[in-house]
């Protein structure tokens, strides 16, 4: 049985590829921030991320006879954005002769970890031991816990954003779970 947000999202799907505008804007109501907030972890340029993610909505509007086939807004979103945004600072650095060998992108990663952290009143030493264990992880490693816990992606939407296999996800998110155990345990024990 599907859930309300999967019924109620499959019903906007079906109203908007009958061309019902107002399907639309329900769908960039409920996901705009989190797209915001993804498009945020690349580039730190606003304007370019509500161009892209504009365009994306643009693109979904102009392909709405096949929205139906969507199976998670969620997951096709932010793909999308994830793509735009990447081809727009790749064709940045392109035109400013900018380019780096290296990773393929940069993947900000914006703790609200820390936040919870101070939201729960734990202490300043506990928050600054997460920030030195989280600082050590790859930017890979950022971009997977962000889209495994805090949008709530399954194993794998993640591959398909992450161009990774199925089992590469569950591997990285393994070790990076280890990672984080024993960098967490080796701070604590060497304070």
């Amino acid at each position: 049985m599907l859930n309300n947000d999967t019924q109620l999202e499959a019903q906007w799907l079906q109203r908007l590829q009958q061309n019902d505008e107002q399907a639309l804007a329900a769908i960039m109501r409920k996901y705009y921030t989190a797209l915001y907030n993804y498009g945020a972890r690349f580039t730190s340029d606003d304007a370019l991320i509500k161009d892209c993610i504009q365009e994306v909505f643009i693109s979904l509007w102009q392909r709405r006879e096949n929205a139906a086939s969507i199976l998670s807004p969620r997951y096709y979103l932010l793909r999308a954005v994830k793509n735009k945004v990447l081809k727009s600072l790749h064709q940045h650095t392109i035109k400013t002769g900018s380019f780096e060998p290296g990773e393929a992108y940069d993947f900000l990663q914006e703790l609200s970890v820390e936040t919870l952290i101070i939201d729960k009143q734990l202490s300043d030493e506990q928050a600054m031991v997460l920030r030195k264990t989280m600082s050590q992880l790859s930017k890979r490693q950022h971009e997977l816990i962000y889209l495994k816990f805090y949008q709530h992606l399954d194993h794998a939407q993640i591959a398909g954003l992450m161009n990774l296999s199925r089992q590469s996800v569950y591997n990285l998110l393994h070790e990076t779970i280890q990672k984080l155990r024993s960098l967490w345990q080796a701070e604590l024990f060497n304070q």
